[in-house]
């Protein structure tokens, strides 16, 4: 897709997916649909039929998007509202970190899916993000107070599920597993780019006051990240774990 972020990491996603004809899919929070938008584009002949779900709407309506997706608000920390056996293939992205039971989506997630069906998760490993910078302890402090601060939408936080997802669906015996990384490396902080996207979100510690790091302290963090660029040290690294199950019949 043009001007779509994620593209190298949807092209790896994509190698891991092998549709039928005819495929149901679903998008399980979903945000503004460009996964579903991608994965329609990737597969334009395969999928007959494709819901993007999502805990609140408020991204759906700058969502460009035509048949067969469609869009549905539910909360995935509950029973799905899909039949058993509806889905050939489920994709999941930075959504299994802010539900509390996860073992209890996993077992929803096989039960959704058809024999044989196919589920895709990928999650960032929080703790695992790396900016580089002249003051390490500061950069360290920020990028563990982002990884482990709940902010108020999520019912739970995992830093570290990049690397739990695996075992969250391999434990269940349900899924016949597997597991790889792709690593975003970036050495520019530009507008745009993931490194320079995330560092704009961090400000939410200090304008919400939640006492993981102070103004001052957000302040040189990005000074730190513009210096580093201005002298060519510049770098960002945001590993995605992709977990890949298919539904043991």
């Amino acid at each position: 897709m043009k001007n779509f972020k994620y593209n190298t990491l949807f092209n790896v996603i994509s190698q891991q997916t092998d549709l039928p004809d005819n495929a149901v899919i679903a998008d399980l929070g979903c945000k503004d649909a460009n996964f579903l938008l991608a994965f329609q584009k990737a597969f334009p002949n395969k999928i007959k039929s494709a819901v993007g779900v999502d805990i609140t709407d408020k991204r759906f309506k700058d969502v460009r998007y035509k048949k067969p997706i469609k869009l549905r608000v539910m909360d995935c920390s509950k029973k799905l509202e899909f039949d058993d056996n509806t889905f050939d293939f489920v994709f999941t992205k930075d959504m299994f970190e802010c539900v509390s039971d996860k073992g209890f989506l996993v077992s929803e997630i096989h039960r959704i899916l058809k024999p044989g069906g196919v589920v895709i998760g990928v999650n960032c490993d929080w703790d695992s993000v790396v900016y580089n910078g002249e003051n390490k302890e500061l950069l360290s402090k920020v990028i563990h107070a982002y990884a482990v601060t709940k902010q108020p939408w999520m019912d739970d936080l995992d830093s570290w599920i990049g690397r739990r997802m695996y075992g969250f669906f391999n434990k269940s015996k349900k899924f016949e597993s597997s597991v790889s990384v792709h690593n975003v490396v970036e050495t520019e902080y530009t507008e745009g780019t993931f490194g320079f996207d995330l560092s704009l979100d961090i400000a939410w510690l200090h304008k919400e006051n939640t006492g993981a790091i102070s103004k001052e302290e957000y302040d040189e963090f990005i000074d730190n990240l513009k210096s580093a660029e201005k002298d060519g040290r510049y770098i960002f690294s945001k590993p995605y774990y992709i977990y890949k199950g298919i539904k043991l019949k």
